[in-house]
Order: C-alpha cells, then sequence, then structure tokens
C-alpha cells in the first residue's frame, strides 16, 4: 500500500462504471453482497503497527494506531483488499467499539452508525506486478485501483483504504473486464 493518492479530480479514472464504484459513498460491503451469494471477511493480520509515510501525513503521529488487512471475498475468491487503521483506543477488549470485530466487516459498523462521519476520498492507481500483487499471490498484469477515506468518530480518526483486486465487479461492464 506504499502508493500514491490522489484527489478524485487530479486522477483520471478510464471508465465510468469503475469511477462509479470508486466514489460511491455507501457501503462497499453491501455492495459486493449484492453481487454474490457468499460474502466472508478473510483477516490476514490484526495488530498495532507503525503507519506508512503516507498515512502518517494523513492521521498523524500522536496516536498509536492497530493496523487491520482483509480480503473481502465472494464466493471465496478475494475481490477487495482492505487496509484500515484504528485507533488502538477503540480496539482494547472490554470497551472499545472495535474491540469484537475479529472476521465480521467494519463496514457493517460504520454504515449502521451515525457517529461515523466519512470525509472525501483519494485515489490509487496500482500499475501491473507491484508488491501488494505479489503479496496476495495474484496472477495477472491488470492495473488496479483504490480509494480511501477517513472517518471521524468522537475525537478519533480512522482510515480505510479498498483496493480493488482483478475479479471484484468493479471491472466489470457487461461482461467484459475493463
Amino acid at each position: 500500500m506504499s502508493t500514491q493518492w490522489f484527489q478524485p479530480q487530479d486522477c483520471p479514472v478510464p471508465d465510468f462504471h469503475l469511477k462509479n464504484w470508486l466514489l460511491d459513498t455507501g457501503s462497499l460491503t453491501e455492495r459486493l453482497q449484492a453481487h454474490c451469494r457468499d460474502f466472508r471477511v478473510r483477516v490476514l493480520g490484526q495488530q498495532p503497527a507503525p503507519l506508512l509515510d503516507n498515512e502518517q501525513e494523513l492521521m498523524g503521529h500522536d496516536t498509536p494506531y492497530v493496523v487491520r488487512e482483509v480480503l473481502l471475498c465472494a464466493e471465496q475468491t478475494p475481490w477487495v483488499f482492505a487496509r484500515s487503521l484504528l485507533p488502538s483506543a477503540l480496539c482494547e477488549t472490554g470497551g472499545g467499539e472495535l474491540s469484537a470485530l475479529g472476521d465480521k466487516p467494519l463496514g457493517r459498523l460504520l454504515f449502521n452508525d451515525p457517529r461515523f462521519i466519512r470525509q472525501p476520498f483519494q485515489l490509487t492507481c496500482i500499475q501491473p506486478r507491484n508488491k501488494l500483487q505479489q503479496q496476495l499471490r495474484l496472477a495477472g498484469s491488470q492495473t488496479l485501483w483504490g480509494r480511501r477515506s477517513v472517518f471521524l468518530f468522537q475525537q478519533w480518526r480512522l482510515m480505510v483504504a479498498e483496493v480493488f483486486l482483478p475479479q471484484c465487479p468493479a471491472y466489470k461492464l457487461m461482461g467484459r473486464t475493463i
């Protein structure tokens, strides 16, 4: 996820269908679930970790974070890689708002609690054969697109970054892959 992020107006998306997915302010979890019968969250990791440079610029240096990385899968095929930065205080057992997340979608909480307020998106375009594709063992040479945004919750900032993987319906338009 060490990629460059841009404001949407500075990042030309090649297709209206893909742009619609990238800038949709609704729940990505619900949108993905509408396209499949079996939706699951596969947790790759969730632990305190240092932020990447581009994340620190956005989140600041004064709060410790838990980094949660997951795959959002449909019919056991990864559709989205998500990296979330969660304030450690919200993840503490026995009282943190996010302490019992487990393999439940974070989006279910974010979009069903009006106290979470989403800030504007940033977009990224990840070129083929990048480190993320290698780490996830994805075959292919497709350019991947992603988005991230900060959510405000009380005095906290959470960040959710999502990269649409090759099989995601964001790339499908009338039966063809973009």
